[in-house]
């Protein structure tokens, strides 16, 4: 195994890998088979060819995904519920804008006539799964829930900022894709006067990495994976796939349900299938994935910026903790001022970039 590829993996206890990971039947890493579902999805296109091969065959009548679109020169986000591979497609690729899954979801959901999948992030698949359990009308249309790795969502401001720092002088907003192609990947803008400007992700995830514009109930959140679902998926960071041409999706499984619909679609040729252990996930997610869970460290430091945290882990609290949750606290806080946000977009990029370098070093400690 090469150097690189030895970067970022530890030893995981198995007490570690069970409050990290939650429970779980298997792991496999997959890809479409079908080539469709690949250009415009943020990984392998796993979950779309799965979606797509759940309404083709009778599982499910409508899949809950969420698009988005220009409206006016600006980038929204909207659920709607698809019913067919086009539709699917038209709302491939990562969306790092915060929505109401509440206000906006579940009005669709409730007025649904037949068998739905969902996709959502894991504190509202934990929401819908508290109320599959209380509501039997929801529990009988929600077969299967779909919960995306996250770190933490963004408010809609800081992609208003990148979309109109790279517009300057092109007109409105045409079409933005945050993050498609290989490995990292790039973003895609598109202006009313033809122009097509692409940047590495990370002229985006540079800011969301450090917390600005991110939302405050994220600093309340453990959970990293989506403990509340059939299936977890996400983008897998094992350096050796760097040099694999096409991207992966890691699924989790965590339902009798999951393993069947996973290995239907197997059987049938839609995913390619490669069972793998936990503990190459965790490796992949290993500089945000525990100071994700601690939220004791936030936690105790709420006070400073007047949030309540319920600290509901309980984890042992390092000074360098306490040091990346200041920063990131007081970072989401700057930019829900007007005046912070001006300060924030006139950071040199230079001077940004080197503040993310400090921000992911004190995480890997």
């Amino acid at each position: 195994m090469a150097i690189t590829d030895r970067i970022g993996k530890k030893h995981w206890t198995p007490e570690q890998i069970k409050k990290y990971a939650g429970d779980y039947l298997h792991v496999y890493f997959t890809y479409s088979l079908d080539e469709r579902y690949r250009p415009a999805a943020a990984s392998g296109g796993s979950t779309t060819a799965l979606l797509a091969h759940m309404l083709e065959s009778g599982t499910v009548d409508g899949a809950l995904v969420l698009k988005s679109e220009v409206v006016d020169g600006r980038l929204t986000c909207r659920f709607i519920i698809a019913k067919t591979r086009e539709e699917l497609i038209s709302a491939q690729g990562s969306k790092y804008m915060a929505v109401h899954f509440t206000r906006d979801a579940l009005p669709l959901i409730r007025a649904f006539e037949g068998k739905l999948a969902v996709v959502a992030l894991p504190c509202d698949s934990t929401m819908l799964t508290r109320l599959r359990e209380k509501d039997p009308s929801i529990a009988q249309k929600v077969r299967f829930i779909i919960a995306l790795v996250c770190g933490h969502n963004s408010e809609p401001e800081l992609t208003h900022h990148i979309a109109d720092t790279l517009g300057r002088g092109h007109g409105k907003l045409i079409s933005y894709s945050y993050r498609t192609g290989h490995w990292r990947g790039h973003l895609t803008a598109v202006y009313e006067d033809g122009a097509k400007i692409e940047r590495p992700f990370k002229y985006f995830s540079d800011y969301r990495n450090i917390y600005f514009f991110a939302q405050n109930k994220c600093h309340r959140c453990y959970d990293h994976f989506g403990y509340d679902c059939d299936i977890s998926a996400g983008d897998i960071w094992s350096l050796y796939l760097r040099r694999n041409p096409i991207k992966h999706t890691a699924f989790i499984s965590r339902t009798a349900e999951a393993e069947r619909v996973i290995e239907q679609a197997r059987a049938a040729g839609v995913l390619h299938v490669e069972e793998k252990d936990i503990r190459e996930v965790l490796d992949g997610q290993s500089r945000t994935l525990p100071f994700h869970y601690n939220v004791t460290s936030r936690a105790r430091l709420g006070k400073l910026f007047r949030m309540q945290i319920n600290d509901r882990v309980n984890e042992r609290v390092k000074w360098h903790d306490y040091v990346v949750a200041l920063m990131a606290m007081a970072n989401a806080k700057a930019t829900q001022t007007d005046l912070g946000r001006k300060l924030v977009k006139r950071i040199p990029r230079p001077l940004l970039r080197g503040y993310v370098i400090v921000f992911k070093a004190l995480e890997l400690l």
